[in-house]
């Protein structure tokens, strides 16, 4: 399963490049249901029962901001109008700068290489990320590789034209 949903049609690009966070909203999830239930069924007392529940507290709260402003975040090149623009359903669209302005760059963050999308005029100011971070083993280099001849190559194709 690809950690990316892209599809093409003769308007626009749309690309969603944050579902590997699927799984770390999964476990996130588990760690709160356990917090929340293990008083039920231990005793404990009450300043570890305050830890325990403080985890599970922070547990929700960072899954469901990923569930909600990282999951589906959606960044749609509109070719009629020549545009990008990042989109969260139901919450936000934003116009982020034109088709002829985009810039794609390999940024590297603590030795692992993602893509980014930046300002053709100020490439290492603002940047959006447009794919997930590649490990340096062998397995991250394949991914890498796949992800520049299914996504990128059809992005750079549409931004040429």
């Amino acid at each position: 399963m690809t950690p990316w949903i892209f599809n093409v049609s003769s308007e626009s690009l749309v690309l969603q490049p944050n579902k590997q966070y699927k799984n770390k909203i999964i476990i996130c999830l588990l760690l709160a249901a356990i917090a929340f239930l293990l008083p039920y069924f231990m005793v404990i007392g009450r300043d570890l029962y305050l830890l325990i529940l403080s985890i599970g507290i922070i547990c929700t709260v960072y899954a469901l901001y990923d569930f909600l402003f990282k999951l589906n975040l959606t960044y749609v090149f509109d070719l009629t109008q020549r545009q990008l623009f990042q989109k969260v359903p139901g919450l936000y669209t934003r116009k982020l700068m034109s088709l002829d302005e985009v810039y794609i760059l390999l940024e590297t963050d603590n030795s692992e290489p993602h893509y980014v999308l930046s300002n053709r005029k100020n490439r290492y100011g603002k940047s959006y990320a447009i794919s997930d971070y590649f490990s340096g083993t062998r397995k991250g280099a394949i991914e890498q590789e796949r992800y520049e001849t299914e996504v990128l190559a059809v992005v750079i194709e549409h931004l040429t034209v």
